[in-house]
């Protein structure tokens, strides 16, 4: 087997500079992990990793690895909290750190073509100068690669107005599992939109590697909105945040972003920070509201008469320096988890449930029974607006029993997500977490999934392990209640 690598990454030399193969074990550590508890529990190495800098690049090597039955595994900043950019079975893993480039954007077109391993506030400081913006808005956009977006079809805060990564895919470049190049959304394409043929883009997005490796991307993208504003809004019953979001929606209103904290979430920011001097209730609203300076203006109050109706205080934050101090504190809640809690450690286990919006409270009331009954310490917040519900749960990673209770919650959690209708992932990917849960939400449609990944992957080298999609693979069982 070693004989094996060694000749794999010889022959890796001859496709790229030998600086660009990595095959020493210290040089692969930090390819073995991404932010998920499951990737940190057990070393998952690579074989080798390579950074390529074009499309014939990857190509070649992907060609390399269907000639060898090498799995391969493409990989963005690591940021994930899935396990879906580590190489489960090991093989060559393709990290894009050295494609990164911007390679034209088209304000009249509304669109923006780049390499996969742009980071996403780079994207974006960038596109900032010619008036624009490209929406989504993961947490982690600051390490976050758009690659890594557009494969986990990840989204945001801002997701409850602007939609998720999927709507902002146009076309792709996609090296297939044979190493075929092809492009999707027309070939020459720079339409906004198109009804022609099958639309194999929305096939590769949100499919985390498995059917095919983006090299280039074309993205829509939007004009930036001059002007913000946030109404802050206390509860002192959960249910009144559906009542009170629906109020909005009544009205004929849909907000940028409607950000939900738990009481278990407020007091954890407050510890951190008390001089955010956040509203008490069971549960807290961030309301950002955006538009021209006029429109906002006027609009930040109706939302702010709006949300009275039901709210034991409101506040307003009108200038940007309020407005970013809001954002960074709802940014901060690992840190202030960590403040709350000395001794342990925020985990990535069972984060981005997504489920209705008239579901919430009864998923968050539920979801804490389990942790008092795990007896596992568990903060909740979300992007209530699109109905995702984040779990932070807490623990000490080096004590076993807690461990283990940390994975009944997590699975627990699962479970109770499909039970009221909704997803084990709303944002974050399927990855190797979630895959024992894919029969369960999807039924007869896994077995499609499948055959689609037999066609365009039949010897299973794409990202193996992931989404319970390998060729020929039996069901995990999954157990009932």
């Amino acid at each position: 087997m070693a004989t094996a690598i060694a000749s794999i990454a010889s022959r890796l030399r001859a496709i790229l500079p030998a600086d660009r193969v990595l095959d020493g074990p210290a040089a692969l550590i930090p390819y073995a992990f991404d932010a998920s508890f499951w990737s940190l529990r057990a070393r998952r190495m690579p074989d080798v990793v390579v950074l390529p800098e074009t499309t014939d690049e990857v190509a070649a090597i992907v060609r390399l690895a269907a000639q060898t039955g090498t799995p391969i595994v493409a990989r963005g900043a690591g940021t994930g909290q899935a396990g879906g950019a580590v190489a489960a079975r090991g093989g060559i893993v393709i990290a894009f750190a050295h494609m990164r480039r911007i390679l034209a954007i088209d304000r009249t077109d509304l669109q923006c073509v780049t390499e996969p391993g742009i980071v996403y506030a780079d994207l974006n400081a960038t596109l900032a100068g010619h008036g624009l913006f490209f929406p989504p808005d993961p947490g982690s956009g600051r390490a976050c690669t758009v690659g890594g977006m557009v494969a986990n079809n990840a989204s945001g805060p801002h997701a409850v107005k602007w939609g998720t990564t999927s709507a902002y895919v146009l076309g792709a470049e996609v090296v297939l599992a044979d190493g075929t190049v092809i492009v999707t959304g027309g070939a020459r394409s720079k339409a906004l939109k198109s009804s022609s043929g099958i639309d194999l883009t929305k096939l590769f997005v949100g499919s985390e590697g498995t059917l095919g490796i983006l090299t280039k991307l074309r993205l829509r993208v939007q004009p930036r909105p001059p002007a913000r504003a946030v109404v802050l809004a206390a509860y002192d019953v959960l249910e009144d945040t559906v009542r009170a979001l629906d109020d909005l929606f009544a009205a004929g209103i849909l907000p940028a972003t409607a950000e939900l904290l738990d009481r278990s979430a407020v007091d954890a920011l407050m510890k951190w920070r008390p001089d955010l001097d956040l509203p008490q209730g069971e549960a807290v609203l961030f309301i950002e509201i955006e538009g021209t300076k006029t429109s906002v203006s006027a609009s930040v109050r109706e939302v702010e008469a709006i949300v009275q109706r039901r709210a034991t205080t409101t506040r307003l934050a009108e200038d940007e320096a309020a407005i970013q101090r809001l954002w960074a504190a709802r940014g901060g809640l690992a840190a202030a988890t960590a403040l709350l809690f000395p001794g342990k450690h925020r985990i990535f286990a069972g984060e981005d449930l997504a489920v209705p919006i008239s579901e919430i409270p009864r998923t968050v009331r539920r979801a804490r029974e389990i942790g008092e009954e795990t007896g596992v310490t568990v903060l909740f917040y979300g992007h209530f607006g699109d109905g995702n519900v984040h779990s932070g749960i807490v623990i000490d990673p080096e004590d076993p029993d807690e461990v283990r209770r940390a994975d009944e919650l997590a699975d627990r959690l699962h479970r109770l997500a499909i039970e009221v209708g909704g997803t084990v992932t709303g944002e974050h990917g399927t990855g190797a977490v979630r895959a024992a849960y894919m029969r369960a939400e999807h039924g007869p449609a896994l077995d499609v999934m499948r055959r689609v990944k037999r066609a365009l992957d039949p010897q299973g080298l794409l990202n193996p392990g992931k989404l319970d999609l390998d060729p020929g693979k039996l069901d995990l069982e999954v157990p009932e209640g």
